[in-house]
């Protein structure tokens, strides 16, 4: 379960470069159903890991800044569509 965590923050890392780049893979309808589906399934990892304390912290803090990501990239969207 530990190499599926860490596989999990380093594929958390990359949602975060292609977020920056605004990547077009990532905000396709494919990219964002998935990144929402990686979100879910590392918030499940989050609570199977019970004795790794370490991992789960770090999981928990990766999968709270793609939460805070999720959240701001639907902000954007909605001031941005407004505007004239």
């Amino acid at each position: 379960m530990k190499k599926i965590a860490f596989v999990f923050i380093l594929i958390h890392f990359i949602i975060f470069v292609l977020w920056i780049m605004n990547s077009g893979y990532l905000f396709s309808p494919y990219g964002i159903s998935a990144w929402i589906a990686l979100v879910a399934i590392g918030f499940m990892i989050q609570i199977k890991l019970e004795k790794v304390l370490m991992i789960r912290r770090v999981l928990a803090i990766s999968n709270g800044w793609m939460v805070f990501l999720i959240v701001a990239t639907v902000f954007i969207y909605f001031a941005v569509s407004s505007m004239p």
